[in-house]
């Protein structure tokens, strides 16, 4: 008798969002690229810890710890900055076992206020509740409410 493994057709899941946020580009940009100040933003991040460091001194590759319901994953991402469009990109690394990518742009209105466009791919190696039940499946949704209250209390 044949023996067959079985198939799993499984998507990351994707999610992205826009909001106007009562701040400049350039200051949202500068804000969200500060890539060591996330934890004290977004609460599913215990830790974040530079690990290299471009030639204009921004983070390139940072470690993280996030909160799980049972426990905590830990991670790595690589990050690029597009200061003339007010881009920030990350994903993890090629051999990482996870699917971690995205982007956040930040486009001018007006000197105080500009459109954030946010948008995440996450396939985990880990069951995260969280993500599947709470958020419903909406990630982006929670970020960007995050960091706009954090803008909030800044500003």
């Amino acid at each position: 008798m044949p023996t067959s493994a079985l198939a799993f057709d499984h998507t990351p899941l994707a999610s992205e969002v826009s909001t106007t946020l009562s701040v400049g580009a350039g200051a949202a940009y500068e804000i969200f690229a500060d890539t060591v100040e996330i934890p004290r933003w977004l609460p599913l991040i215990q830790q974040a810890r530079v690990v290299a460091r471009q030639s204009d001194g921004r983070a390139s590759r940072v470690a993280f710890t996030r909160k799980l319901e049972r426990g905590s994953l830990g991670y790595t991402l690589e990050y690029t900055y597009d200061p003339a469009t007010y881009t920030v990109k990350w994903e993890a690394p090629s051999d990482s076992t996870m699917v971690l990518s995205g982007e956040a742009r930040f486009i001018p209105l007006s000197p105080r206020a500009c459109m954030m466009l946010y948008r995440v791919v996450i396939d985990l190696p880990v069951v995260d509740d969280l993500i599947t039940d709470e958020l419903d499946g909406h990630p982006a949704s929670l970020v960007v409410s995050e960091f706009r209250e954090h803008l909030r209390r800044l500003c």
